[in-house]
C-alpha cells in the first residue's frame, strides 16, 4: 500500500469512529423504538467504492474495531459483531465497483444482511425479531437513506478522490 492509500484508511476510518460515535446518536430509526440509522457503515462502501476493495475492507475492520472498543457497553456487543460483515462489506464494495459504481452502493445491503446474521449467531437480535414486520421496514428505511447518502457522496467525491 502507498502512503497515499494509507492516509485514506486512516482518514476514512476515524470518520467513520466519528460518525458512529457522535452522529449516529441523533439518528432515531422512524421505525424501530431504540434503534438508530447507522449512517457510519456508508464510509466503508464509500472506501471500496472510491478507493478499491482493500482499502474498503480496512477501513471496515479497522473503524468498527476502534469504534467497538469506544462504543457504550450496551452496544459494544453489537459493534464487535460487525467487525467481520463491515470488513466484508468494504470488499465487497470495491469489487463490484469494478463492474458498475452506482450498482455498488448495493454493497451495504450485504452489510446489514451480515450483521443481522452476525447478531443472530452472537445471541444479541432474537430469531423472533425477523418476523417482526416493523424491523423489516426499519431495516427498508435504514437501507434506502444508505443507498441515497451512498450516491450522493460518492457523485461528490470521485473528483476529488484519485483512485489508488
Amino acid at each position: 500500500m502507498s502512503t497515499r492509500q494509507i492516509a485514506y484508511v486512516g482518514v476514512l476510518a476515524a470518520l467513520y469512529v466519528v460518525i458512529g460515535q457522535y452522529v449516529t446518536q441523533f439518528l432515531p430509526n422512524p421505525m424501530v423504538p431504540g434503534a438508530i440509522i447507522a449512517i457510519n457503515m456508508v464510509v466503508v462502501v464509500i472506501a471500496g467504492i472510491l478507493l478499491g476493495p482493500t482499502t474498503g475492507a480496512l477501513v471496515g475492520l479497522i473503524g468498527t474495531t476502534i469504534n467497538a472498543f469506544l462504543s457504550p457497553t450496551g452496544s459494544r456487543g453489537f459493534e464487535f459483531a460487525a467487525i467481520i460483515p463491515h470488513t466484508i462489506m468494504g470488499l465487497a464494495a470495491g469489487v463490484l465497483a469494478r463492474m458498475n459504481q452506482s450498482l455498488a452502493a448495493l454493497a451495504i445491503i450485504v452489510g446489514h444482511l451480515l450483521n443481522i446474521a452476525a447478531f443472530l449467531i452472537a445471541g444479541l437480535l432474537p430469531f423472533n425479531q425477523m418476523a417482526a414486520t416493523i424491523f423489516s421496514v426499519g431495516l427498508l428505511v435504514e437501507a434506502v437513506i444508505d443507498l441515497v447518502v451512498i450516491w450522493l457522496a460518492v457523485a461528490a467525491l470521485r473528483p476529488l478522490v484519485r483512485s489508488a
